[in-house]
């Protein structure tokens, strides 16, 4: 089951939001060309090396905790991690692309639960902690000031 959660005070700030609009239903054709699958088995293994296991393989003894992949947009990535056994939550400050990601994940993992939110990463809200911070392709373009870093 794909949840998500939509804060009405979620999009805040000085992005350029409506150019997303469209863009989502073009994104994943001009990103075809990105190895995502070699950068999840990737980030998996750093996972595995720092102890965030996937639930299933318990070799440093720690099988709990969300991943969290900070600007997720269509949800590539944030679904290769839910099928490797991680759980997720994708955070990404565009609706359409939200959208997308809830439609692909239903579809293609149907009994996996990824929490999607529609939240500017600036002013992140969680309502809890996650046991590691994915953040792949170009969500940090984003941050155009020093003060967003921070």
């Amino acid at each position: 089951m794909i949840r998500w959660y939509l804060p009405v005070t979620a999009i805040k700030g000085d992005y350029n939001l409506e150019a997303y609009t469209s863009f989502a239903q073009v994104y994943d054709l001009f990103m075809d060309n990105v190895p995502y699958e070699e950068w999840s088995r990737y980030i998996i293994g750093l996972m595995k090396e720092y102890g965030i296991c996937d639930g299933t393989v318990l070799e440093y003894g720690i099988d709990d905790g969300l991943v969290l992949d900070l600007g997720c947009g269509t949800g590539n990535m944030t679904e290769m991690l839910a099928s490797s056994g991680y759980d997720m939550i994708g955070v990404d400050n565009s609706p359409e692309m939200l959208e997308i990601a809830a439609e692909t994940g239903y579809q293609e993992m149907p009994e996996d639960e990824i929490l999607y939110l529609l939240q500017d990463m600036r002013e992140l809200e969680l309502y809890g902690s996650v046991r590691a911070v994915v953040s792949i392709c170009d969500s940090m373009n984003y941050l155009l000031e020093e003060t967003d870093l921070l």
